[in-house]
């Protein structure tokens, strides 16, 4: 075995080496970026209404009412697909597209509506950064939002910072209703 060979192997183990290394730490990067963004803050005595994205969990929607009760009992908007049945308690909205930013637009469309000044938007805490990106691109008023800590299984914690990554890449390059 010549000693350019052994050298080419070692070269090539370095690179491979060095790959794998730098895509440990992006997904790093990408698991801290989504997981450690702090959720907005608000005075509640603002705030006018609490949005709920969906999927409406029971954790969000509780989230949702404790804010509102905060506030003063203020209207509770509940995104929801089509054919959910909702509670007189909630304000349903049927996004369309049902994604982040077809929600943004049906924030909008209540601003517009029902004269919304300082709404507060809710949702999982992995979704507070893109979530924060779209509503500051796509609401015409400020809307913090407020992320709160769900249970997900490892596979689907791993998960998310690629998701919500990808989906921030699309987020960028559409526009407003394209999410």
């Amino acid at each position: 075995m010549s000693s350019g060979s052994s050298r080419r192997r070692r070269r090539r183990r370095g690179w491979i080496l060095g790959i794998v290394l730098g895509l440990v730490a992006l997904y790093a990067a990408a698991y801290i970026s989504v997981y450690a963004t702090p959720s907005d803050s608000y005075d509640v005595h603002d705030v006018d209404a609490v949005f709920i994205l969906g999927p409406p969990t029971d954790d969000r929607i509780a989230a949702g009412e404790r804010i509102a009760q905060e506030a003063g009992g203020v209207p509770v908007y509940l995104s929801v697909w089509h054919g959910v049945v909702c509670k007189p308690q909630f304000v349903c909205v049927h996004a369309a597209p049902w994604t982040t930013s077809g929600e943004a637009a049906a924030l909008s469309e209540a601003v517009a509506s029902d004269g919304l000044k300082h709404p507060v938007v809710v949702t999982g805490d992995e979704h507070v950064m893109r979530s924060r990106y779209i509503f500051g691109r796509c609401v015409p008023i400020p809307a913090p939002v407020v992320g709160i800590s769900e249970p997900m299984d490892l596979g689907m914690r791993l998960w998310q910072p690629i998701y919500q990554w990808a989906a921030m890449v699309k987020a960028v390059v559409g526009g407003c209703s394209a999410d």
